[in-house]
């Protein structure tokens, strides 16, 4: 059974004064930003409720000041006191219905920074401040049911309110709203469909050539004859949100973490620092498969899961093939100390690692032939991750991530590498040398190949590119932070000792990116409105059918898939988020052919979104490198041989007939 930590807590006293004066801050910018808002959108004057909510606010500011300053004289033991007294009033008047109260106060959150107010909360401050808020009186509610301390009670709640809001995040996307809520989220359900094309759209379509297995997960949807739009949006926000928490329950089942409250906080904790990248719900059966069934003694068992694991790999993202093996030797240099007559460099401990890694590794590329051979694609359509251009300014700070991918990595991993320097400190407690080599080489290897991969154009905008990386650090640093693993000497690992600093880093990474993700649902026409708009475009594409033409869509082309446009043919090539790629990987080829038909009119009506000429740099579009690529590759030839005949920002829309006279190349 693991051995659970334990937390230092600072005292009573100091942890009032830090708390009053955290709040005070935060407080003061959150209202700040506030009244900047309601007074710009001119609503201070006009509202009285909005009004109201200002003067609150200042109030509350004006509490916190005084009891932020009290609490530095000697009149802060005597609010110590009082809130003790007050506690323990809550216990004997509340008791279970606090629990009740707690529940209900998970959702508060979403509702408001999801909601209508959200908008007002789209600032880090004002949300924060919310989050903080809540999670206080989180916090008294906990003490009034368990009968615990405040100290003890906060971390449960800063994690059970951020992981609801961030589950929140994901099923407000479950709409019947018909246009795409996102730039790319339709595009998913449309390629999902290509495994079940017969069915959809009467002819047999190629196979994804990106991410299969993120497909083949959102495809299930389609087994339910007639499913709408809002089933398939509300399958993929369950795999976001059960993904992540099944590989954490799945890590506590494997370090055996008990009692259930504890194992309850482990998981939430593993869920929100998945998320932080995010590691995608695609890629996490290579991770839970390798970790149910790696067994250091039965080796049939971990190679038939490690197998499993691998040809998953092979199927999501080739920056993972190498991953389901990598996982499993971790495993086994943290789990397998070498016998005594033997060093870690023996034949007779190397083998099953090479057997994992290279094994693993070969499989995962043999399912990704495979597939690639049986897709019905060409093959030069894989290659375009190799062929993208490399924006290496994306290390660092920049508009599109502020944090920067290497100052972002290194900030997430510094709190687990000073748990296991905490671990290591302790006599006896390292894994030798070679094992700590061994295990130095695999985070290294994934830290410079994540950070190749994150700077590919396209991406470098969040530390998803990361998630192999984090997934090797977050295993290794549980297994030795909860004594579950094979020290160099066989001694008994006493229970860890985490400073409250540590413990409060710990928590507010993962806590951040949870809290400031996500955001109202702000740009969403009326429901009759983007009835008109669809009628709009199924008579403009029944005039090109009826013209002999064919009609593209290049975006919101699920209009097709879910029959909201009906009685047109599906014109499979030129979608936007394969186009994208071929784009921004100038696939010279594909793109030729693309103009070609553009500048031959082959269509007689185009669905896209919005398309621009402009060329912008990265003080005008945080994405200016993939703007450009789209411009050039896309906006060009299509306005140069198409006009525009209606153009939407809300939704994202227009329409495009043929242009007489045709532009000049």
């Amino acid at each position: 059974m693991a051995t659970w930590p334990r937390f230092q807590q600072p005292n009573s006293l100091t942890a009032l004064r830090l708390g009053l004066w955290f709040s005070l801050l935060l407080g003061t910018a959150a209202v700040g930003n506030f009244g900047d808002q309601i007074i710009a959108e001119e609503l201070f004057f006009t509202s009285v409720r909005f009004r109201g909510a200002l003067y609150l606010g200042y109030g509350l500011l004006a509490a916190l000041g005084v009891a932020a300053l009290l609490s530095l004289t000697q009149l802060g033991g005597r609010m110590l006191r009082g809130l003790d007294s007050w506690q323990r009033a809550l216990q004997r008047s509340l008791g279970g219905l606090a629990a009740v109260l707690f529940a209900g106060l998970l959702v508060v959150m979403p509702l408001v920074a999801l909601g209508f107010y959200g908008r007002f909360m789209l600032d880090g401050y004002t949300r924060l401040f919310l989050f903080w808020v809540l999670a206080v009186l989180g916090a008294t509610l906990l003490v009034a049911w368990r009968k615990s301390s405040w100290l003890s009670a906060l971390p449960a709640s800063l994690l059970a309110i951020a992981s609801v809001y961030l589950a929140a995040t994901f099923f407000l996307m479950v709409q019947t709203y018909p246009f795409s809520l996102e730039w790319s989220e339709i595009s998913r359900y449309y390629q999902a469909s290509f495994f079940f094309s017969e069915a959809v759209y009467g002819v047999k379509l190629p196979w994804p050539v990106t991410h299969p297995s993120r497909y083949m997960l959102q495809s299930l949807p389609f087994l339910i004859p007639g499913a709408e739009l809002w089933v398939h949006r509300l399958w993929q926000a369950m795999l976001w949100v059960s993904m992540p928490l099944l590989t954490a329950w799945v890590l506590a089942r494997r370090l055996q973490v008990a009692p259930a409250v504890p194992r309850l906080l482990f998981i939430l904790w593993v869920f929100l620092f998945l998320m932080q990248g995010a590691v995608f719900y695609h890629l996490l059966p290579c991770v839970f498969l390798v970790l149910v069934g790696f067994d250091p003694k039965r080796l049939g068992r971990t190679l038939v899961f490690l197998a499993l694991a691998s040809i998953w790999a092979g199927l999501s993202r080739i920056n993972w093939v190498p991953l389901p093996g990598a996982l499993a030797a971790l495993l086994y240099f943290v789990e397998v100390r070498p016998a005594a007559r033997h060093s870690v460099l023996s034949l007779d401990y190397l083998w099953k690692l090479a057997l994992y890694t290279i094994g693993g590794s070969l499989l995962a590329l043999g399912a990704y032939a495979l597939y690639i051979a049986n897709s019905g694609n060409p093959p030069e359509q894989f290659s375009s991750s190799f062929t993208s251009a490399l924006l290496w300014q994306r290390l660092w700070p920049n508009a599109a991530f502020p944090l920067g991918i290497l100052p972002g990595i290194l900030l997430v991993s510094a709190p687990l590498f000073a748990l296991l320097a905490l671990r290591l400190r302790q006599p006896g407690a390292g894994l030798g040398t070679w094992r700590w080599l061994g295990v130095s080489a695999l985070l290294l290897i994934f830290f410079v190949g994540g950070l190749v991969v994150s700077v590919k154009i396209g991406g470098g905008t969040n530390l998803h590119n990361m998630d192999a990386y984090m997934v090797l650090l977050l295993v290794l640093t549980a297994a030795l932070i909860l004594g579950r693993y094979a020290p160099e000497q066989s001694v008994k690992l006493p229970a860890l000792r985490v400073p409250a600093w540590l413990l409060a880093a710990l928590l507010i990474l993962p806590i951040c990116f949870a809290v400031l993700s996500g955001g109202p649902l702000l740009r969403l026409a009326p429901p009759q409105e983007a009835e008109q708009w669809l009628l709009r475009v199924q008579t403009e594409a029944q005039r090109a059918l009826d013209n002999g033409t064919h009609v593209l869509f290049i975006s919101q082309r699920h209009l097709l898939t879910f029959d909201l446009i009906e009685n047109v043919p599906l014109y499979r090539d030129y979608e936007k988020l394969f186009l994208m790629e071929m784009a921004i990987s100038n696939n010279t080829a594909y793109l030729q052919r693309f103009a070609q038909l553009l500048d031959e009119q082959r269509f007689g009506l185009i669905v896209t979104d919005p398309l621009y000429l402009h060329l912008v740099d990265e003080s005008q579009d945080t994405l200016a490198a993939e703007n450009n690529d789209w411009v050039r590759n896309v906006s060009h030839p299509v306005l140069c041989a198409y006009d525009p005949i209606l153009t939407l920002n809300n939704p994202s829309i227009q329409l495009l007939v043929p242009r007489y006279p045709k532009c000049d190349q």
